[in-house]
């Protein structure tokens, strides 16, 4: 058999693989359409088999073709897939039975055989032709949920519905497209060749999220290192105790939140600062100042050290050690729905608002914060309040937690914050009702399932893990203490298990106070969205919005 046999054979297999269909994802609709109706306009088509392809002239134009997509050649100045080389294909699919020996059309084995090539494609190539950034992200965005629809016949079809992109995969990575014209392997390919293999079973989420986690890596000699000094320094200041303390733990701590920033250990330098402003209280005899507060800081310091060292599973030790700069990751089109805001102060310099919103196809909590530094004279703070929204919304900023808005070419962090990023967009749908919203995850009506739920789970909690919205069946007695200078009222479920409201006296609190006492005498709302901690033996409840019978919005810390 000669060089022209083998190639008419291995053309011919193709050629029977091919419908209008594959044709026209190697082109689109318009030009196979227009070259089937010229072909049958041509009264004579001449061709000549080469050794490696098949030469056709008509109408003043040579076009050559074979079995690889991208080595077709055309006389016409198009510098992509034309209507000639279509015609060329059409021709030959016509008269495949005359033209080629083969007894009937593939059957399904050699179908999926065609595809073969997607699916023994590993992840490890994809990182390396896409990035490790990349490869997380899309792994991030599969975890969000991408609405996606895949076609599968003489051609795989990847449809990112809402996105307006298209991936098709003809057989090979080289000879696939996408929307986005890319030649390589761009992410949209990347994600739709990972979707693919995840629907087909080639791949599962669990290997594939610990992939990625393997190649971040972590190095366990230098682990160990940091969580054999850290301990060290806890160890003393446990031994001298706080009465004994000299003020030159400050510059030991600093020292100490220096080592953790050279470890690259963020949440751990972010635990010793804490604890060096706890300090930093003592020292100046603030009345704020709790010991209970320092205690618990120090003793979570040391052992969240002692876990650094033993713990083996990457997703727990990458919550552990934390990031030192949010990673941001683009997410599909999706709805955000408002339902609260929170105004804060921190001990370091900064106050602002954090606004609450929840995604209802899984019923996550998002946050968007606005934040500014107090410590310069000439930064008006409340002015920030009525500036315009993010993500070109037409409306205020305090509007926020009021509305319902779609949101397209969004970015999130693992921590569920949404950037403020100029390349994201919104448009407001309407105003939010908390009472049409998927609240399931953070609904309590009995007391004790939120210790079951939240307390004691031993799964690893991010910052957010205390939100709650809680079904208050009574309210007792409020009080006043002249002494601590908190404002407290018992709560109880439709069990009569007992928790408490308590909030401390201060400027940015004494309306807060105001707010919810007018809420417990008039009985306005039992619905409360807030934070749930334990102090002591007690469970305490921190309120943050409430909510009307009708799901009107009332945030108490504004």
């Amino acid at each position: 058999m000669d060089s022209k046999d083998n190639f008419l054979k291995e053309l011919g297999k193709f050629i029977y693989s091919m419908d209008a269909e594959y044709l026209v994802g190697i082109s689109n609709k318009g030009i196979t359409k227009r070259a089937n109706k010229d072909l049958s306009k041509v009264s004579n088509i001449e061709y000549e088999v080469k050794n490696n392809s098949i030469e056709f002239k008509f109408d003043d134009i040579t076009c050559s073709i074979n079995e690889n997509i991208k080595g077709y050649k055309c006389s016409c100045p198009s510098r992509s897939i034309c209507k000639h080389v279509i015609m060329c294909y059409l021709y030959l699919m016509k008269n495949k039975e005359q033209l080629f020996d083969i007894q009937g059309a593939e059957d399904k084995s050699e179908e999926e055989e065609k595809f073969l090539e997607l699916k023994e494609i590993s992840i490890d190539t994809i990182k390396k032709k896409t990035g490790d950034k990349n490869l997380n992200d899309i792994i991030k965005r599969i975890e969000f949920g991408v609405n996606f629809e895949i076609k599968e016949g003489s051609i795989i079809e990847v449809n990112f519905i809402d996105e307006n992109t298209l991936v098709k995969f003809l057989g090979n990575i080289e000879n696939s497209t996408c929307s986005c014209k890319s030649k390589e392997l761009c992410v949209h390919k990347a994600e739709a060749l990972i979707l693919y293999k995840l629907k087909k079973g080639y791949l599962n989420l669990r290997e594939l999220k610990a992939f990625a986690k393997t190649s971040e890596g972590f190095d366990e000699q230098k682990l160990k290192e940091a969580s054999s000094k850290i301990k060290f320094a806890v160890e003393d200041m446990l031994i001298a105790g706080l009465s004994r303390m000299p003020v030159t733990i400050m510059d030991s701590l600093n020292n100490l939140a220096v080592i953790c920033h050279n470890y690259e250990l963020p949440n751990f330098e972010k635990g010793v600062r804490d604890i060096r402003e706890e300090f930093s209280l003592y020292f100046n005899k603030n009345a704020s100042f709790v010991k209970e507060n320092l205690v618990n800081k120090i003793t979570s310091l040391y052992t969240r050290a002692i876990s650094l060292e033993n713990i083996k599973d990457l997703d727990k030790l990458s919550l552990l050690v934390g990031e030192f700069k949010s990673s941001y990751y683009e997410i599909p089109p999706v709805e955000f729905h408002g339902f609260a805001a929170e105004k804060w102060k921190s001990n370091s310099g900064y106050e602002g608002i954090t606004y609450y919103f929840l995604e209802n196809r899984n019923g996550q909590i998002y946050t968007y914060t606005n934040a500014l530094p107090t410590y310069y004279d000439d930064v008006n703070y409340r002015r920030s309040f009525n500036e315009s929204a993010p993500w070109n919304l037409n409306c205020s900023i305090s509007e926020l937690s009021n509305i319902s808005f779609k949101l397209i070419h969004g970015k999130i962090n693992s921590q569920n914050r949404i950037s403020s990023s100029s390349e994201s967009s919104g448009t407001i749908i309407g105003k939010s009702n908390i009472l049409k919203l998927n609240t399931e995850k953070y609904d309590y009506d009995n007391w004790n399932e939120i210790l079951d739920s939240i307390f004691l789970d031993k799964r690893e909690k991010d910052q957010n893990y205390n939100l709650i919205f809680l079904q208050i069946d009574k309210f007792g007695e409020m009080d006043f203490n002249d002494v601590t200078q908190e404002f407290s009222v018992p709560i109880y479920d439709k069990f009569n298990n007992y928790s408490k409201i308590i909030i401390k006296f201060s400027s940015d609190t004494k309306y807060m106070i105001r707010r919810i006492g007018r809420v417990i005498k008039y009985n306005r709302s039992h619905y409360i969205f807030g934070r749930i901690y334990i102090d002591g033996d007690e469970l305490v409840f921190y309120p943050i919005t409430y909510y009307g019978d009708t799901g009107e919005v009332e945030n108490l810390t504004l």
